[in-house]
C-alpha cells in the first residue's frame, strides 16, 4: 500500500510554496500518494504557479483550492488551475493521508 502525504498551503508566501511544491515533486518521485489543499491567501497566487500544479495533476496528484476562498479573492476555477472544493474535501484529504505538512 502506498504511502499518502496531504500538503495543506494557506500562504502567499513564494518561499512555501516552492517548498510546497517540492516535497509534493518528491513525495511523488517515491510513489505516494499526494494531495494539495489551498486556501486563504493561497489561493491568490495560483496562477503565478501553473507550471508546477500542472505538473502534479498530471502526475496524478489530487489538488484542490478552496471555493470560499476563491470567491472571496475573485479567482475563477481556471485561474487557480484545479478543482474547487470544499473544507469537506480538506477533511477528507487530512483523514486518508498518512502524514500531513501545513504552509501557513
Amino acid at each position: 500500500m502506498a504511502r499518502s502525504l496531504a500538503i495543506i498551503v494557506s500562504t502567499a508566501d513564494r518561499a512555501d510554496f516552492a517548498a510546497a511544491f517540492s516535497l509534493a515533486s518528491a513525495a511523488a518521485d517515491a510513489n505516494a500518494d499526494v494531495a494539495m489543499f489551498f486556501m486563504d491567501a493561497a489561493v491568490g497566487e495560483l496562477a503565478a504557479h501553473r507550471a508546477p500544479v500542472a505538473d502534479l495533476l498530471e502526475r496524478g496528484c489530487d489538488l484542490v483550492a478552496c471555493a470560499g476562498s476563491a470567491h472571496a479573492l475573485a479567482v475563477g476555477e481556471a485561474d487557480a488551475g484545479m478543482l474547487l472544493g470544499s473544507q469537506d474535501d480538506h477533511a477528507a484529504m487530512v483523514h486518508r493521508a498518512d502524514r500531513t505538512v501545513a504552509f501557513t
